[in-house]
């Protein structure tokens, strides 16, 4: 697609040189070709004429059987999008990291072209990286998305991480905002403010940086002699309003100087205002908005779409997968010094489970392979394992990381009844595994919400258990963990052989020495 862009230009003598690659998608079911364009921030509108030209040409260029769609996204450089993205970026590439990542550990600044990114980290997560390597993937990912150059810097901060860490401390905080469209009129206060802003009635507690829109009432005006800081002795005006959009509202102020008094003084009631600024706990005890950013904005008309109406078609379970007893590897010997477990491992069924999926992101891989075993009172008595067939083919990288190919899952039973059996096995039992706080729960109940069962057992997370423990290493990977306690692990990243070392784990940790 770079050539492409290469023979526009040529084409047109460089007159879309500024045009940048976001995203090609083909829709094979359909035959449509989706090609997304990025353009620059400063471009205010991208000309329908253009958009035709661009179209034309690509139609012509690339001779398509089916049809095709060209897609015009301006780059807003703001900065609210900047560190949504940026944490996306961790969502998906950099998960290991994300339990240790705040939005208050990111911030985004422009200087023209350029976007200015600082992250801080604690200095024992920046033992344990690459952090050049980790500034330039950030970089790259940045600069991808986005018409800019990223600068990215990264700090080391004063946090400590906690002595005691619980299971809810390594879960990826919240949710990605919802958001929908608006269209910009006029910038009022600052500069450029993405058009897409949160729900007001889905931000109920403190938060950076939110992009809100609503219709304003009750404005007030207020003065005030500033008496600290650069400003002291100075007029100042505070505006007060109510924001509103049909989902919530909220108070909001905006401290203005001189330069935009005149703006402040013009709005009115039911003006439609698009913001960005910050939540936080009012002197009101209530929950305020602080605004930085204004612009003038109004609803985009959608074009109704008939609606496919999708028939949920009820689960039925089909038996797929059994437990199955471990052979003893040995006969008893009188003399042998069996090792003694604490009251945790000898009181407790406790069910030690791995997953193999087609990538990192649970809303959209799969899972390949369960394995799990089964400890019985301070002995590993049971195994349970089974492939699982995606609807999609494993990709190329992790089928080499894996050793799981499409061949090899070609024939093998639906997730969701390898699931089930796999419910029935733990009824009872404490849950364990490594990192399966962070990873492996995720994937697992969403198929067990798929198909109306929930995972109630306690959990514990070995990764956790590991970090609490007085080993000394140089990194929390189960195989380096596995090395230091003097255990074995044979062919990593398989489910069964990953579950059975993380056993192994749990029960030395839990040694009585």
């Amino acid at each position: 697609m770079i050539d492409t862009l290469d023979k526009l230009n040529k084409k047109f003598n460089n007159k879309y040189d500024y045009l940048q690659l976001l995203d090609v998608e083909y829709d094979s079911d359909v035959s449509q070709c989706t090609i997304t364009l990025l353009y620059p921030y400063f471009v205010e509108d991208f000309p329908a004429q253009d958009k035709k030209e661009i179209t034309d040409f690509y139609q012509e260029f690339l001779s398509l059987r089916g049809t095709l769609k060209v897609k015009f996204k301006r780059s807003f450089l703001d900065e609210v999008l900047i560190v949504d993205e940026i944490v996306e970026y961790f969502k998906s590439d950099k998960k290991g990291l994300l339990p240790y990542i705040q939005r208050s550990n990111i911030s985004s600044k422009q200087e023209g072209d350029r976007v200015n990114i600082k992250l801080t980290l604690n200095q024992d997560v920046l033992a344990l990286i690459d952090d050049f390597e980790l500034a330039m993937s950030i970089k790259k990912h940045i600069e991808k998305n986005f018409i800019t150059t990223a600068v990215v810097e990264i700090f080391e901060n004063e946090e400590v991480l906690p002595e005691d860490i619980i299971a809810n401390d390594i879960l990826p905080q919240g949710k990605k905002a919802r958001r929908y469209e608006v269209k910009v009129e006029k910038k009022l206060v600052g500069g450029d403010i993405m058009p897409q802003p949160e729900y007001i009635g889905d931000n109920k507690s403190p938060k950076e940086s939110v992009i809100l829109c609503g219709f304003i009432s009750k404005i007030n005006q207020k003065t005030y002699i500033q008496k600290k800081g650069k400003r002291a002795g100075q007029e100042r005006n505070l505006y007060s309003f109510n924001l509103k959009d049909e989902t919530g509202s909220v108070e909001c102020v905006f401290f203005c100087g001189k330069t935009h008094q005149k703006v402040m003084d013009g709005l009115e009631d039911m003006f439609m205002l698009l913001m960005v600024g910050d939540l936080k706990i009012g002197l009101n005890d209530k929950l305020t908005y602080y605004v930085r950013k204004i612009s003038m904005a109004s609803p985009i008309e959608m074009q109704q779409k008939e609606e496919e109406i999708e028939v949920e078609e009820k689960y039925v379970h089909k038996k797929v997968a059994s437990p199955e007893i471990i052979p003893k590897q040995t006969q008893g010997n009188l003399f042998e010094v069996k090792k003694e477990y604490n009251e945790f491992i000898m009181n407790n069924n406790i069910v030690v489970f791995d997953l193999e999926t087609t990538g990192l992101n649970p809303e959209e891989c799969e899972i390949t392979e369960l394995g799990a075993v089964k400890i019985d009172h301070g002995e590993i008595k049971e195994r349970f394992w089974s492939f699982a067939k995606p609807k999609n083919p494993i990709p190329y990288e992790v089928e080499k990381l894996t050793n799981i190919s499409n061949e090899m899952v070609a024939n093998a039973p639906r997730i969701e009844d390898v699931v089930y059996d796999f419910y029935e096995w733990t009824r009872g039992a404490i849950i364990s595994g490594y990192n399966i706080i962070g990873f492996d729960m995720k994937f697992l109940n969403k198929v067990a919400d798929r198909i109306g069962i929930t995972f109630d057992n306690e959990v514990v997370d070995t990764y956790v258990v590991a970090k609490q423990s007085s080993i000394k290493v140089g990194n929390y990977k189960l195989g380096t963990v596995v090395k230091a306690l003097g255990l074995k692990l044979e062919d990593a990243h398989r489910a069964y052989n990953d579950a059975h070392a993380t056993a192994e784990v749990l029960m030395e940790f839990n040694k009585i020495n």
